[in-house]
């Protein structure tokens, strides 16, 4: 989950009440990224399956999809599709690091599986409070907060610790988590941290829809030199079917392209924090797909891990009550 952010919201903004209509929007984006883990299983190769396309290639994939839908979002948004020399080094970087951490996060799902991938990407918050905090310090932390950070870092060590049996009985030995797997996952959240820092941090120097368009095109030049490289081998035509197609449309167009201009328009109207305090509905959407469409184990240990990242992802998002 890639977050636009926005930094000049007024007073006003902030304290408008959202609207049912704005409530439905952000609930229905909390469920569409829920679902952008069970997509990428399904469009990801394994010893399981004769379908699938290896990780980078399906990254590629993806935000060349979303390239193309951020073409169109510039013309409606009225955003230039080209840059200066003085803002390509911020493309660049932003770029890296989305190859970075979309790399790191389609092979973090590819060996292990949707619901703890859910779980573990949506710590990325605990990062991010943790440098506006400690290294920025652009933002101090509440004792709520703290103990958001906290109980949110506990999931991650529940859900990378402890399995339960039905982690090791499912039928689909192709969505068994693995330890690597998800210690690739939690490298991408703090990827995806220093990412949303990144371009919140050079909003002003390039337009939002502008940069969002260039860093998919870099990383998508990034996947494609990575890919050609170390997977051309394993790429087929013939292991791709409509599981595949829809899933990599789903990830490009729908969660790469249609989530992001809805939390845009969203941002431009609402504070962030009224906007991303519903994001710790993500979780709970991803893990109800996972074991809907992926038969993915439902153990009390995904549960209490849940319960934890639910928790702790709303008291670092909560509204502060000024005193």
């Amino acid at each position: 989950m890639s977050l636009p952010l926005k930094t000049d919201v007024s007073l006003a903004d902030h304290q408008r009440p959202l609207t049912w209509l704005t409530v439905i929007a952000v609930v229905s984006t909390a469920a569409l990224w829920g679902g952008n883990p069970v997509a990428a299983k399904f469009t990801l190769m394994s010893d399981y399956t004769d379908y699938g396309l290896p990780p980078i290639t399906v990254s590629g994939i993806r935000f060349l999809l979303a390239t193309f839908f951020m073409l169109i979002w510039c013309q409606f948004e009225k955003s230039p599709w080209r840059i200066t020399p003085q803002q390509l080094p911020t493309c660049l970087i932003a770029g890296t690091l989305l190859a970075a951490q979309i790399g790191t996060f389609t092979i973090g799902v590819q060996l292990s599986n949707s619901t703890h991938t859910t779980i573990l990407i949506n710590t990325f918050i605990i990062w991010i409070f943790g440098y506006e905090h400690f290294v920025s310090r652009t933002q101090r932390m509440s004792k709520l907060q703290v103990i958001g950070c906290t109980l949110a870092a506990a999931s991650a060590l529940v859900t990378l610790l402890l399995k339960s049996k039905a982690d090791t009985t499912t039928a689909n030995n192709s969505d068994l988590p693995g330890l690597l797997g998800d210690c690739i996952i939690v490298i991408s959240g703090a990827l995806l941290a220093a990412k949303i820092l990144f371009i919140k941090a050079n909003l002003k120097t390039v337009q939002s829809g502008t940069l969002m368009l260039w860093h998919d095109l870099i990383a998508v030049i990034w996947f494609v030199a990575i890919a050609a490289y170390f997977e051309r081998d394993q790429i087929s035509i013939d292991q791709v079917n409509h599981l595949v197609i829809w899933g990599l449309i789903y990830q490009g167009v729908i969660v790469g392209g249609l989530c992001f201009a809805i939390q845009t328009l969203l941002l431009n109207k609402y504070s962030a924090s009224r906007i991303t305090v519903f994001s710790f509905l993500t979780p709970i959407f991803g893990i109800a797909t996972a074991a809907t469409l992926r038969k993915d184990p439902l153990s009390p240990w995904i549960f209490l891990s849940l319960a934890l990242v639910a928790a702790g992802i709303y008291l670092v998002n909560r509204p502060q009550v000024n005193q």
